[in-house]
């Protein structure tokens, strides 16, 4: 009984899945959050995003994934990391990872920046 409830367990823990929320999509680009993966620590909240181009870049890019952190009370965020994929919803191998400052900045009044901001702080 003890290695069957184990197993659930193990079974169970393992099985968390992405749930990719379309947040905008335009001529150039699909942005997703992944609902699944967002992170409370009281009112700030980390995410993963992933922008999805509509075709590939000079350079083979399709995707980029970001994982921000929002302040949800003071209206800022950072981001944490962020890579270049060759396929869709950052798959494949890491193309470059992506310099990115590390110190809190006020979320823009941009529609993008705006939703991902609400979407991260609804949870």
């Amino acid at each position: 009984m003890k290695r069957l409830l184990c197993f659930l367990l193990i079974t169970f823990v393992g099985a968390t899945h992405a749930m990719w929320i379309t947040v905008t999509r335009n001529e150039v680009a699909t942005v997703y959050l992944d609902s699944a993966s967002i992170i409370r620590s009281g009112s700030n909240r980390r995410v993963w995003v992933v922008y999805d181009l509509t075709k590939p870049d000079t350079t083979g890019q399709q995707s980029v994934k970001s994982n921000f952190e929002y302040d949800c009370g003071e209206s800022k965020y950072k981001t944490i990391s962020s890579t270049s994929h060759p396929n869709k919803m950052g798959n494949g191998p890491i193309l470059k990872s992506i310099d990115v400052p590390s110190e809190w900045r006020p979320v823009s009044q941009d529609n993008l920046s705006r939703q991902l901001f609400a979407f991260a702080c609804a949870w």
